[in-house]
């Protein structure tokens, strides 16, 4: 027997230092550590009950969420038992479109096995109606097994089942096994909600339980024991409602009827509490197994694909426990395969995706319980749980991608490789995973609401997004659905984009690799479409100027993307942008890491290829030079030089123009980017209400006449960001242009511009004190339970958001950084390691107004500046190499010729 382990019990109260003093200076490593672990620790979910509501989504589940950027895990279950739906980041079917699918889940409850005399084997049963290969009496013959089906009903509800016993007996507790029991992809026709009565006579009955929200296959209920001849099902919901047939035609569907005397495992009672741990990335849940209280710790391997639940009784009696795996889901989609087994004291499942000439892919689960001496027979693991005792029930998960060999035996093999001693490794590496994680910057931003989004929205960002790893989509890596909307695909004109607005400047960068990676694989897709499928963009401007239906170079992008160079969504509504869009990231990965080896492989080449496009796309007037364009600002919509699109192309040119000089490479056609540059408009404008707002277009173009949509989504401002064209050091009329665009468009609760509008005011200096209070109200109004942003049609993108807060602390603009540039008058704040542009890393604190220090750390070395809060004192400047000096007083700028690597930390003189 292993007894309740606490691995790390001793190594957090160790580090838990008590909380710096206000006037502190730049906290140590070990003290930063203290100060994430209050800031980061204070934030969970928490769930006390067990309906599990939203757990099977079809965009981001509202249930408890793990990952590892390949593997996602949800929390589910029903009253007593607790499911875990495992997904896989690379499990897509590309038959039909494209979409990520569910894996399957694993299923931990108590054993149900019943030795007692079943009261209602062959009594007298009759229903309200029945198929006619289905009668009432199937479900009390004791002929049960797999694939059975006992009573199934006509369709229509609510339904009802009657049994006669004979004569008057009494019975304490009775058992249901639903469809699901006995064939195990049909979950949508298990009972949902009904009533059992009791009645001595047949004429008077009691309602002797009610049960709702069942989601469970078996259904085992105790109660104070009742005497009576009769018995009346009353099924009001007798399906999920979860499939199209389950809604469409109910019925029906009990495979057995059980009836004992005997008391089965005592009924949950006490209190529920699940919580999703943020800190350390698990989730911790409190309840009853069997009777008997128990304590679990679910967590998914750093860097290996192994799901572990490690469960600890808290009771004083043993109970027996059995663990189940299924691969499914009950909306499966058509042609998927579906195959199980066991493998010694393994359990394997394997699901694959329908034929497709894309390929199929392929992935597997296997779980094997460790303690507990388990014994494996009909398709489950049993094992006993004793007083204080641990054990742990681990899922290994293989396969995914595009026509693997059967990932059957690698999940064999993972699993059965795991020791309780590799668990005890696994856990310990997969705590130093989310230490370091969280090590990588932090913010304290005085406000629990702001940094509930914070922090939950890094740790999604970290759990669906590993380098190496199969870039996640629109929701993430969590499927609990065949069908999630728009097959959870990337949308490239903003949606995919907004999930990595934040992990720049949050200093996250590698958390972007995978998106490249996605781009990459769609390049030659992207290049053939440009040369042959340019007409569907828009046929009459396509026909007038480019009759071959292409241009000679260049990329062109539909919508939707998803993985392995596939397409998801093959529009294009008029747009040329989405390549415009796609390439913001590749700029924004370069601009704040200044990683040159990156740029020379991956972003120069693909910058290149966008900037390709546009040669051929743009127009000149012969008699002034002068260069325009058309595209569409909104779907389906067409406009003279789109603000958006104008504003992104403007980006991408200057950055050509900065990075081949950088690079020393094609010295003979910088001058193309140069002119284009310095030949496109400026950005359109419009008057509304009587003041200079910024335009979707030029006006006068714009196909439905509406250069600007108050409370719509804010495109007309994307030239701000992700296009980068006014920034926080622009000109004051600029900047005053588009608070004023912002007031008019007052979009701070459009759904498409949660991961927008916010970053797009604080980049031009709009009141950060509104900024808060609107992104307060936002968060306050739609978080889940998980603490995630919902709508109802979007998903992980909302965690962009996260762009507003680091930008309320830091900014830069032309070269000069500034601390604190929008962070409301007298409102405390600190940062620790944010990455600003140039490949600096920034850290400051604020009491009231007054800052208190500011480090820079130049990872490439070379000039930098910082805006000096400090004007009137002198400025103490020390480098980690030992070195100090100081800057006089009436500086407006501290500025440093930095050595690649170095720090420097600047306070004011005392």
């Amino acid at each position: 027997m292993r007894t309740t382990r606490g691995i790390l019990a001793a190594a957090v109260a160790a580090s838990l230092l008590t909380a710096l003093p206000a006037n502190a200076a730049v906290p140590a490593a070990d003290q930063q550590w203290a100060e994430i672990q209050q800031l980061v620790g204070a934030v969970k979910g928490r769930w006390t009950n067990q309906n599990y509501s939203g757990a099977v989504n079809r965009t981001m589940p509202d249930t408890a969420l793990l990952g590892n950027g390949d593997i996602g895990v949800t929390s589910g279950g029903s009253q007593g038992g607790k499911t875990f739906y495992i997904s896989k980041g690379d499990f897509w079917t590309s038959a039909g479109s494209p979409s990520l699918v569910a894996l399957g889940n694993v299923t931990i409850q108590a054993d149900t096995t019943v030795t007692a005399t079943n009261l209602a084997l062959g009594s007298t049963a009759t229903a309200s109606s029945s198929h006619p290969s289905f009668p009432p009496s199937r479900a009390v013959s004791g002929a049960w097994g797999s694939g059975f089906e006992g009573w199934v009903s006509d369709v229509g509800k609510p339904q009802w089942l009657r049994l006669d016993l004979g004569s008057a007996k009494t019975f304490r507790r009775y058992i249901l096994k639903h469809d699901q029991a006995a064939r195990p992809g049909e979950a949508a026709n298990n009972a949902k909600n009904w009533t059992l009565e009791a009645s001595t006579d047949g004429q008077s009955w009691n309602t002797i339980d009610t049960v709702t929200g069942n989601t469970a296959a078996a259904t085992d209920r105790t109660f104070a024991p009742v005497t009576a001849r009769y018995l009346r099902l009353n099924l009001t919901e007798p399906t999920q409602g979860t499939t199209a047939d389950s809604i469409n035609n109910p019925r029906a569907r009990v495979g057995a009827f059980e009836l004992y005397d005997a008391e089965g495992p005592t009924q949950p009672t006490g209190n529920f509490l699940e919580e999703q741990n943020l800190l350390k990335g698990d989730v911790d849940t409190s309840m009853q197994l069997g009777g008997v209280p128990v304590t679990m710790k679910t967590f998914t391997g750093a860097d290996s694909n192994v799901v572990v639940t490690s469960i600890t009784s808290q009771g004083d009696k043993p109970v027996r426990l059995r663990a189940s795996t299924v691969v499914g889901t009950p909306d499966a989609r058509g042609g998927m395969v579906q195959t199980s087994g066991v493998q010694g004291d393994t359990l394997w499942a394997t699901r694959q995706t329908p034929a497709s000439p894309r390929g199929v892919s392929r992935a597997s689960l296997a779980t094997r319980v460790i303690g507990g001496d388990p014994t494996v027979s009909n398709g489950r693991v049993d094992f006993e749980l004793a007083p204080g005792q641990t054990v742990d029930v681990v899922t290994a998960v293989a396969g995914g991608g595009v026509n693997p060999a059967d990932p059957g035996p690698a999940a064999i093999a993972l699993a059965g490789a795991q020791t309780a001693a590799s668990v005890d490794d696994l856990y310990a590496a997969h705590l130093d995973w989310w230490k370091n994680y969280w090590l990588r910057s932090y913010v304290d931003l005085d406000d629990d609401v702001l940094e509930r989004f914070y922090y939950s929205s890094l740790y999604f960002l970290g759990s669906s997004l590993r380098e190496g790893k199969t870039a996640s989509g629109l929701y993430g890596i969590w499927a609990t659905t065949d069908f999630p909307q728009w097959g959870g695909d990337f949308h490239l004109n903003y949606n995919w984009q907004a999930n990595y607005y934040g992990v720049y400047s949050s200093n996250r960068p590698e958390l972007a690799l995978p998106y490249f990676d996605a781009v990459d694989a769609f390049v030659p897709e992207a290049r053939r479409r440009a040369a042959e499928d340019l007409r569907r963009v828009k046929p009459d401007y396509v026909d007038a100027r480019f009759p071959s239906g292409g241009v000679k170079s260049g990329v062109l992008f539909p919508v939707g993307i998803s993985p392995f160079g596939t397409t998801s969504d093959d529009n294009y509504h008029n747009q040329v942008a989405n390549a415009l869009f796609t390439v913001t990231q590749h700029i924004e990965y370069w601009q704040y890491t200044q990683d040159e080896q990156w740029l020379r492989e991956t972003g120069y080449p693909f910058m290149k290829e966008v900037a390709a496009f546009f040669e051929n796309w743009v127009e000149e007037d012969p008699a002034t030079g002068a260069l325009s364009f058309w595209g569409g600002p909104h779907e389906i919509t067409w406009a003279k030089n789109p603000s958006a699109d104008l504003g992104m192309l403007k980006l991408l040119l200057t950055t050509l123009e900065d990075t081949s000089t950088r690079l020393g490479l094609d010295a003979d056609h910088r001058w193309v980017w140069g002119k284009m540059l310095r030949n496109l408009p400026a950005i359109p404008t419009t008057t509304y209400q009587g003041k200079t707002v910024y335009a979707l277009g030029e006006p006068g173009t714009i196909s439905d006449d509406r250069a600007i949509r108050p409370g719509d989504n804010t495109v007309n401002l994307e030239f701000v960001h992700p296009g980068g064209q006014i920034g926080i050091g622009s000109p004051a009329a600029e900047r005053q242009t588009a608070i004023d665009t912002i007031n008019a468009m007052n979009s701070w609760g459009q759904d498409n511009s949660f991961p927008k509008i916010f970053t797009q005011a604080a980049r031009v200096g709009y009141p950060g004190q509104t900024i808060i209070d609107r992104l307060k109200q936002q968060i306050n109004q739609h978080s889940m339970a998980n603490l995630r942003i919902a709508d109802g049609n979007h998903g992980l993108e909302k965690a962009g958001a996260i762009e507003a807060l680091n930008n309320l602390l830091l900014q830069s603009w032309n070269g000069l950084v500034q601390v604190f540039p929008v962070w409301p008058a007298g409102k405390s704040g600190a940062f620790h390691n944010l990455r600003e542009k140039g490949g600096l890393v920034v850290s400051a604190a604020r009491t009231g107004d007054a800052v208190e220090y500011i480090t820079v750390k130049s990872e490439q070395g070379g000039v930098f500046e910082v805006k000096n809060p400090w004007q009137g004192t002198k400025v103490n400047v020390s480098a980690d190499d030992g070195t100090a000096s100081n800057v006089g007083a009436g500086k407006s700028t501290l500025r440093i010729n930095a050595a690649k690597g170095a720090t420097y930390t600047f306070t004011p003189a005392q």
